[in-house]
């Protein structure tokens, strides 16, 4: 082949490179390499790189099952039921699709892990499917031009027993990778792993920890199709800290972790808690309710790595500031550390937390309540974990419509930028029906708690306009004192779906 034909030859494959898509990239790519191997390109500049749209994907989103008792599938225990080790619990699993711009959204099902699912009516511009189901559920829905916009939202309030408390835990997408930051395994405490796969393959998983002293011992499971799987960690290992990797081959799975802790007989509240952010040396974990006399507040970081961090906590609450005492903070290589967030004073923040080494973690709050009738010199109280995120430009959230679980509902906003920005916040009603947009700006590096936002009887908010962090602190009073439950938000699965594709000489 000559040289002018070579050049023709490059220029034609150029022109298709720029408008192949999908299997065309596979043929392109198979069509390069064999003119590779005809005829190594003599020396030339490379061709731009062309853009291939690979189109946009269907949502899905599982819910995590319901909290149960460290005992029966996955558990050894027997309890005497004289102590009311149980308690009846009130469950509501929603899930949400909401149309772009208040249109119709795109085709949505939802069902139990493992069944076909039934297709979601739409109501104006919300799909929106709820369940009493212990089990968990599986949301799908389908794209349009675009990614659907879609949350989900599992939760259960306990108003008696060892696992009294409000949990509060978004529904998640299946991934081949997740960590987990949160629980512990000391006596009278539990933390239950759960992992669906929600695929038709099999799928191997391999679950590796770290303690307050060193990696835990990994294990591995085998999931079939459409199967959800529990594992004490208890019976594994006995810690007061933990954080988890979960890494799937063969498919995707979801993780979540139920903790539950008492103080002798005395519940100390339930949690589920969801995926974290991947370690990295720029953590970001909030907005919570910072809290007073009647609760405390902790950080949780994970090193996963070979060497020790060196870390620094910035809380972003009325403006930055480092948190007393955490300027030159050490977390030792294969080690969870717990940081005290106490006597911040804002009324709710976020964490900016800066690393020489990747980690990843979560914040936990307590609420303390009344003592105990079992044991009145104990007090009873709830938790709740909020994980690590990247900021989100658009997000969703799921509520449910009728209040019966939750009393409030507060929405939290953090701008991590050094300039001031302003978001759109929207509510949609059971009937589909679009709230009045109301903006609120956030100052640079603070965290803004809106009010009056007519959060009540809307089973989503929608936020937008700027990259921020957010998050729902719901709360359930009780005679013997406040039950807490903290949402992040779910961020759009819309991006721009393509990868470029660079052509040129080796």
């Amino acid at each position: 082949m000559s040289d002018s034909s070579a050049s023709r030859v490059r220029q034609v494959l150029s022109g298709v490179g720029r408008v192949l898509t999908g299997a065309g990239v596979l043929a392109l790519a198979g069509g390069l390499v064999a003119a590779a191997t005809l005829r190594p390109p003599a020396e030339s500049p490379g061709l731009e790189p062309a853009q291939i749209d690979v189109g946009a994907a269907p949502v899905t989103l599982v819910c995590p099952p319901v909290p149960l008792l460290p005992t029966g599938d996955g558990g050894d225990l027997d309890y005497d039921e004289q102590f009311e080790t149980g308690g009846e619990s009130e469950l509501a699993d929603v899930g949400v699709v909401l149309g772009r711009d208040g249109q119709e959204p795109a085709t949505a099902s939802a069902g139990e892990l493992g069944s076909a699912g039934s297709e979601i009516p739409a109501a104006g511009s919300v799909r929106l499917v709820e369940s009493e189901s212990p089990e968990p559920l599986l949301l799908q829905a389908q794209p349009s031009e675009q990614a659907a916009l879609a949350a989900g939202l599992s939760l259960a309030r306990t108003g008696a027993g060892d696992l009294r408390g409000l949990t509060a835990a978004s529904c998640t997408s299946p991934a081949s990778s997740a960590w987990l930051v949160g629980g512990q395994t000391e006596p009278g405490s539990s933390s239950r792993l759960t992992l669906t796969n929600p695929g038709q393959t099999p799928v191997t998983v391999t679950v590796r920890g770290w303690g307050s002293v060193g990696a835990v011992e990994p294990f591995t499971s085998a999931i079939a199709p459409g199967d959800v799987t529990s594992v004490l960690l208890e019976a594994l290992t006995l810690e007061s800290r933990l954080g988890l990797h979960i890494a799937a081959e063969g498919g995707r799975v979801t993780a979540s972790l139920q903790e539950t802790v008492l103080d002798g007989l005395v519940s100390q509240g339930s949690a589920v808690i969801g995926p974290a952010a991947d370690p990295a040396t720029e953590l970001y974990v909030g907005p919570f309710p910072v809290v007073d006399e009647s609760g405390t507040a902790m950080l949780r970081l994970v090193n996963p790595g070979q060497e020790t961090a060196e870390v620094t906590i910035e809380v972003l609450g009325e403006g930055a500031s480092t948190l007393p005492g955490a300027e030159a903070l050490v977390v030792e290589a294969g080690t969870a550390s717990d940081i005290a967030l106490d006597g911040i004073d804002a009324g709710a923040a976020s964490v900016r937390v800066t690393s020489d080494q990747p980690v990843t973690g979560a914040v936990r709050i307590k609420r303390e309540g009344a003592p105990s009738e079992l044991d009145p010199d104990r007090t009873l109280s709830d938790r709740a974990w909020l994980p690590a995120a990247e900021p989100s430009e658009h997000g969703l959230f799921a509520l449910p419509a009728d209040d019966a679980l939750v009393d409030e509902a507060a929405l939290a906003l953090t701008n991590p930028g050094e300039q001031d920005r302003t978001v759109t916040v929207r509510t949609v009603d059971p009937e589909g029906a679009r709230g009045e947009p109301v903006e609120v700006r956030i100052p640079a590096l603070s965290t803004s708690s809106p009010e009056d936002l007519g959060l009540a009887g809307a089973v989503a908010v929608e936020i937008s306009g700027a990259p921020v962090l957010a998050s729902l602190t719901l709360s359930a009073g009780t005679e013997e004192g406040t039950l807490i439950g903290l949402v992040p938000i779910t961020p759009d699965a819309h991006s721009d779906q393509s990868v470029a594709v660079h052509v040129g000489a080796s």
